[in-house]
């Protein structure tokens, strides 16, 4: 992990506790001291953090003044390549894609921002990429010419206005036509899927009339601390950016349970920046808030095996964690359990919540961090 020291730090709780015994997934937000374009700046969070900071983890910025000194930041939050209209969240699992949640009929958008694909001639007589749902005045090519219509349409009802008709379609602009254009109207040009621009029914021309900064490529979702919106940027303006960290720990080593949890055990690290001394120790997951089984579910995503052993153990005829708390529903699990299947998995694609698996198996765990205070005449060496 960077040294917290070059970025500002927040940490946060994403789960309430039930009980004070009770596990909770500790997040820390961080914004790092560089400014980067959208890609590399999530590849610099998944290289030393988890990944940009997206979803619930954004919920739960809006709600406090952690950013309110920090300028527009780069957030886990990109135009779908399968649909241009769509707007989605970073999917942490693949550590690829944006096949998360989808974001794009929320409130907090800056104004109109989401969608800036439709060609339209201006004034100016030059071409922009604005809003294919604002409405304007539009061209079709209508046989051998060019009609403008003064009335007002979206990009997608002016097209479907211009079909009406036979042999029409919303206009194609060349170099032998272009000096048809004498005020403001669409044409047929619009970006399909997040990816080139392209005329409609694909028809073809090279001709391009752009007006200077035109094309927009706004395919990145940034987030504005001032105004607590999102806006649509160019994936290729450098930005600061915010990274998310965790307290889990996927271990991609294969282990008996009884190994698995001597290994957690053993890991330690100093804890930096904190106001007390104190150490990082560790232990095998123990999972004891139901809200918290789909976000580990997508964390143990890049295991080497389908499942990874957790703390659940059967011992005296009950399923307890191995910090000694029960499973608070001895219920989804058999109280009887077949010959050696005493230790708990938990599963990247069974939804079950719990497997039972010979404690004898060989498979990736996971660990989670908690901080432990220490006491002040050990640290002095007294």
């Amino acid at each position: 992990m960077v040294n917290s020291r070059s970025e500002l730090t927040l940490s946060l709780l994403l789960f309430s506790a039930l009980c004070l015994e009770a596990f909770i997934i500790e997040l820390e937000v961080y914004s790092p001291a560089q400014r980067m374009n959208w890609s590399e700046a999530r590849l610099y969070c998944q290289r030393n953090h988890v990944d940009l900071a997206a979803g619930n983890i954004v919920d739960i910025l809006g709600m406090n003044g952690f950013l309110l000194n920090v300028s527009p930041v780069w957030m886990g939050l990109r135009r779908s390549p399968l649909n241009d209209s769509a707007w989605r969240w970073i999917d942490p699992k693949g550590g690829e894609g944006v096949s998360g949640g989808v974001f794009s009929q929320s409130v907090l958008w800056a104004g109109v921002e989401q969608s800036d694909h439709c060609a339209l001639v201006d004034a100016d007589l030059k071409w922009h990429s604005v809003r294919c749902s604002s409405t304007h005045p539009f061209f079709c090519t209508e046989g051998n010419e060019i009609k403008h219509h003064d009335n007002k349409k979206d990009w997608y009802a002016a097209s479907d206005s211009c079909s009406d008709k036979s042999d029409s379609y919303l206009a194609t602009i060349t170099m032998d036509n272009t000096g048809k254009l004498k005020s403001a109207g669409w044409i047929g040009l619009h970006r399909k899927a997040g990816e080139t621009w392209s005329w409609i029914r694909d028809q073809q021309s090279d001709f391009r009339n752009w007006a200077q900064g035109e094309p927009r490529y706004a395919d990145c979702g940034s987030f504005d601390p001032v105004n607590q919106k999102f806006h649509s940027k160019a994936c290729s303006t450098e930005l600061p950016f915010l990274c998310y960290d965790d307290n889990l720990v996927v271990v991609n080593e294969n282990k008996t349970w009884e190994d698995a949890l001597k290994h957690c055990r053993k890991m330690e690290s100093p804890c930096e920046d904190e106001p007390s001394p104190c150490i990082y120790k560790h232990d095998l997951l123990s999972l004891e808030v139901p809200a918290e089984y789909n976000y580990v579910r997508d964390r143990i995503y890049k295991a080497t095996t389908d499942e990874v052993w957790t703390s659940l153990r059967f011992l005296g005829g009950e399923w307890r964690w191995s910090n000694g708390q029960q499973l608070e529903d001895q219920t989804m699990l058999p109280d009887c359990p077949s010959q050696w299947k005493h230790c708990g998995t938990l599963s990247k694609h069974d939804t079950n919540h719990w497997i039972t698996r010979n404690c004898l198996e060989r498979r990736n765990f996971i660990c989670y961090r908690y901080k432990t205070i220490i006491n002040q005449t050990d640290y002095l060496g007294v």
